[in-house]
């Protein structure tokens, strides 16, 4: 069997100008593959499109090497974060790995988490460390992939929406590094002034959303404590209240605006 091109994997790759692909293909017939193609168990290409495409040109034999991966998420994930690895990109092209890498990225976070369902309850009752069954946020998640690709995630977010927005022409400027981010988005803002910055409201959400795991996860522990009745083994005394308000569990538990979950951050 010979290697293949999966069309999906395909269209994640940035383009190369021809300049460039002639370049690699005199490079390979001169000095031959100094890299191996990788392909996955079904022969398909996952990194060295371009490779594989100048050997066939050139009919020559491809040097390729088969990597097994869990799922295809981790396939996909791994075709994205080679392309970041291996060529010089301008910021939107990251942008354009960014949005597949995005959604990948949720998509591990939400089968982890159903697969943690168990750990999940336990993490509620106080039983296990939250850190054993990450939660990623849609604002975290993309804070995370905006670090991955080197941009800021006011960059990020603002590529996503020039992606969405932004004519045909005006992205093929930004491909070549002959326009800025920055700039088109002030374009298609002023096109679109509903268009709002989101940036700074995932970051705020982010904080929001881990207080509030915070809180209720605290108020089902202290539950848990309540409901025990947990003793001191010297007096016959409950156990349990703050050592510098002296707050009892029960009036904790009765007023729960008194839990100040930013002092736990």
């Amino acid at each position: 069997m010979s290697l293949r091109v999966n069309p999906i994997y395909e269209k994640l790759l940035p383009q190369m100008s021809n300049e460039e692909f002639e370049e690699l293909k005199i490079s390979i017939q001169i000095e031959g593959q100094h890299y191996p193609i990788i392909a996955n168990e079904d022969l398909e290409v996952l990194d060295g499109h371009h490779r594989f495409r100048a050997c066939s040109e050139l009919d020559l034999d491809q040097d390729f090497e088969v990597r097994k991966f869990e799922n295809k998420l981790l396939e996909k994930k791994f075709v994205i974060e080679s392309n970041l690895r291996r060529r010089h990109l301008t910021s939107f092209q990251l942008v354009e790995l960014g949005i597949p890498l995005l959604e990948i990225e949720k998509a591990m976070a939400k089968k982890r988490q159903t697969e943690g369902g168990t750990k999940g309850r336990n993490i509620q009752l106080g039983l296990a460390s939250p850190d054993s069954t990450p939660i990623l946020s849609t604002g975290k998640a993309t804070s995370k992939v905006a670090e991955k690709l080197g941009l800021s995630t006011r960059i990020f977010e603002r590529g996503k929406k020039i992606f969405e927005k932004a004519t045909e022409e005006e992205k093929q400027k930004l491909r070549e590094g002959k326009t800025s981010i920055s700039k088109v988005y002030r374009k298609i803002n002023r096109l679109n002034p509903n268009i709002k910055d989101t940036a700074q409201d995932d970051n705020s959400s982010v904080e929001n959303s881990f207080i509030d795991q915070n809180k209720t996860k605290l108020l089902l522990f202290l539950e848990k404590l309540k409901s025990e009745e947990i003793h001191c083994p010297s007096c016959g005394s409950k156990i349990f209240e703050c050592a510098k308000c002296h707050t009892s569990l029960q009036n904790l538990l009765k007023n729960k605006k008194m839990i100040n979950t930013k002092n736990l951050l």
